[in-house]
């Protein structure tokens, strides 16, 4: 899980510019770090990244607040989508 943690954690770095803290279990949204139009972008970056389809009903503030919920989405969508 690491390495999906360490991707997403240089998506936000990268692309949407945070450069505090970010543990895997932050809420992303709580501590400001994501607004929604972030949690999106995010969203889509780990489908594209990862090879993955999240149903529109995945696409909700558990899923995609904390890391270690957006990795559990996206290791579910590659077991069912393999």
């Amino acid at each position: 899980m690491s390495n999906e943690i360490d991707v997403l954690i240089e998506y936000i770095r990268n692309e949407i510019g945070f450069t505090g803290p970010i543990t895997p279990d932050d809420d992303l949204i709580k501590a400001g770090v994501l607004d929604s139009f972030n949690i999106v972008s995010l969203a889509m970056f780990a489908q594209e990244h990862f090879k993955v389809e999240f149903d529109d009903e995945d696409l909700v503030r558990d899923n995609l607040a904390r890391l270690t919920s957006l990795v559990a989405l996206i290791n579910r969508y590659r077991v069912e989508q393999n």
